[in-house]
């Protein structure tokens, strides 16, 4: 019993320094960047040509459930009206998507289960900032998490 009520003290610990800014090194503290030599490759190309095709689809007005390459929870997430909100909102802010760039992966240190998060830049055609698409795979190869976000250095 202690040892649960450790676990949840500590869960809420670290939830509450990350939420008030305490911690300023989120990403070295939870997060263990990949080394260059062991990132799946594939996976990168799997994120960019998902993205790509998904945008391409947004682009003529096509928001279509997602397919196998998702967890079940995300194809469920992830439904055609949220699609079609996201792009709208994305396209109103930023402009039209002209590509992203790799920028690396990381794993998590303690989060169950495990998975890989890919982070990439976008290029808009209305802004020079480029946000940051995050690209999450779990251990079977199918992506469970996207997230756009502003750009910073140390993963929040």
């Amino acid at each position: 019993m202690r040892k649960l009520r450790f676990r949840g003290a500590l869960w809420v610990s670290i939830a509450i320094l990350l939420a008030s800014g305490q911690i300023a090194t989120a990403s070295s503290l939870l997060f263990t960047q990949v080394p260059q030599s062991e990132i799946n490759a594939g996976h990168v190309e799997k994120a960019r040509q998902i993205m790509d095709s998904l945008y391409a689809k947004w682009q003529n007005g096509e928001f279509e459930p997602v397919g196998d390459e998702f967890t079940p929870e995300m194809q469920k997430g992830l439904s055609p009206q949220l699609q079609k909100q996201s792009f709208e909102q994305i396209r109103s802010i930023f402009g039209d998507y002209q590509g992203m760039t790799f920028v690396e992966a990381l794993t998590a240190r303690f989060f169950i289960p495990r998975g890989t998060v890919y982070r990439f830049k976008w290029t808009y055609s209305r802004t020079s900032e480029q946000p940051e698409i995050r690209v999450v795979f779990d251990s079977a190869g199918k992506i469970s998490g996207l997230w756009l976000k502003p750009w910073r250095d140390e993963m929040q």
